[in-house]
């Protein structure tokens, strides 16, 4: 394997789902986009508690396939939230004021909540989300406890606080939260595919591919799952493997702009540089500013003899903050 493969491969695994490449924003709306699914009913085997002091949080799978800010998925999520009880107006306006970006009026209307019935876990919660966002990481952490001891069957409060775990890279307690999520709602494919990334994360990627084999067993169109399957495929060296998940995953998604970025490079590992390169091109049709593409283009456009075209792409790599790209100009574009 030459050196621009070489170099190539500490790029192609970057792009994993919402959850580790960019930083979740637990209650309001975020720019950074990822796979969203439709809703679907009720996950079986989760029953969120009935007493009429408690919220009633679903939690709602996704069959991936269009494309919205992870924001918005949250957003979706809490606004099917059942508000029920004492300090229930103050939660659900600390969780309006989080949505609009005002996390530390929605921390005082939680509180607020906390101070008129101290023992409801779901302020609790809610809080931890609010104070992870605003990256207080040890209250987040207390806040999540504090909710589960209280209430230790509620599925959504394991999810999101496994969320807040993979954020600070504490992955095999977010693969335990994954794990007592999935025992109390085993038809919640989300925790499942979260856990395979974890695993990834972790090096485990046989692992992982198993995980995300679950997820397909339950929907075969969930192409979040098919483009993490091909990505830990690709980090095993599995690249042709690797390159029918993600044409998979882009046949269900065809505006997938990181599954053009990554089946880009499945096919140059594979020495197909003319359609790696169509695909890095697909990507920059869909976002001109994709670095990912820009970059990794530049290794493709110099096997086929364009090296004006590949300094060119790197330069533009290099306005939008790649950090490897400026190397690679000094090295060949003279």
């Amino acid at each position: 394997m030459n050196k621009y493969f070489l170099l190539l491969i500490t790029c192609l695994f970057l792009l994993f789902s919402c959850n580790s490449q960019t930083k979740e924003t637990p209650l309001s709306i975020q720019k950074d986009t990822t796979v969203k699914n439709s809703p679907v009913p009720q996950t079986k085997d989760y029953n969120p508690d009935t007493s009429s002091q408690s919220d009633h949080i679903p939690l709602i799978n996704y069959d991936q396939k269009t494309k919205t800010s992870l924001g918005s998925k949250k957003e979706e999520m809490f606004n099917t939230i059942d508000f029920r009880g004492k300090g229930s107006e103050e939660r659900k306006k600390g969780v309006s004021l989080a949505s609009r970006g005002d996390l530390k009026g929605a921390i005082e209307m939680f509180t607020k909540s906390i101070g008129i019935l101290p023992n409801n876990p779901d302020a609790y919660f809610y809080r931890a989300k609010a104070k992870w966002e605003m990256k207080d990481y040890t209250g987040a952490e207390e806040d999540f406890a504090k909710a589960i001891k209280i209430r230790p069957l509620q599925a959504p409060y394991f999810y999101f606080r496994g969320q807040f775990f993979m954020d600070i890279k504490r992955f095999p307690e977010a693969i335990a939260d994954f794990d007592s999520t999935i025992k109390l709602s085993s038809g919640y494919y989300d925790a499942l595919n979260y856990k395979g990334v974890a695993l990834a994360k972790m090096g485990k990627h046989e692992q992982a591919l198993a995980e995300y084999d679950k997820v397909l067993e339950m929907n075969p169109e969930a192409a979040l799952a098919l483009y993490n399957k091909g990505t830990s495929l690709a980090a095993l060296s599995r690249f042709p493997e690797a390159e029918e998940m993600f044409t998979q995953s882009l046949k269900i998604d065809p505006k997938y702009e990181q599954a053009y970025v990554n089946r880009g490079n499945s096919r140059l590992m594979q020495y197909n540089y003319q359609t790696a390169l169509e695909d890095y091109n697909m990507a920059l049709a869909i976002n001109p500013a994709n670095m990912d593409a820009l970059y990794n283009s530049g290794f493709a456009l110099i096997k086929i003899n364009n090296l004006p075209q590949a300094c060119e792409n790197w330069k533009k790599a290099v306005s939008k903050g790649h950090r490897l790209a400026q190397q690679q100009i000094d090295k060949y574009c003279k």
